[in-house]
């Protein structure tokens, strides 16, 4: 009979194996997003810079197949772009 902490394991493990297809598909639009807002920032130029910094980044770690840090690093550029 399997413990309880191994199943919940291997529970989690595929919950995780699920969800990184979802967000390879999620990080190009947040991409794309983030882009379209950068493009209509009236921030000031050090901070686009940063935000671009970030959503390059961002599209590094999705070609790299790393999707969990490509959304933290898009997050954190749509984030400092929708301050206001």
């Amino acid at each position: 009979m399997l413990k309880p902490l191994p199943t919940a394991m291997l529970a989690a493990t595929f919950v995780i194996a699920l969800a990184q297809p979802v967000w390879a598909r999620t990080c190009p639009k947040r991409i794309k997003d983030g882009r379209a807002l950068l493009a209509k920032s009236k921030l000031a130029q050090s901070e686009k810079t940063k935000a671009k910094s970030w959503i390059d980044e961002s599209e590094k770690f999705h070609d790299g197949g790393d999707h969990g840090e490509s959304m933290k690093k898009v997050k954190e550029a749509l984030m400092l772009l929708k301050k206001k």
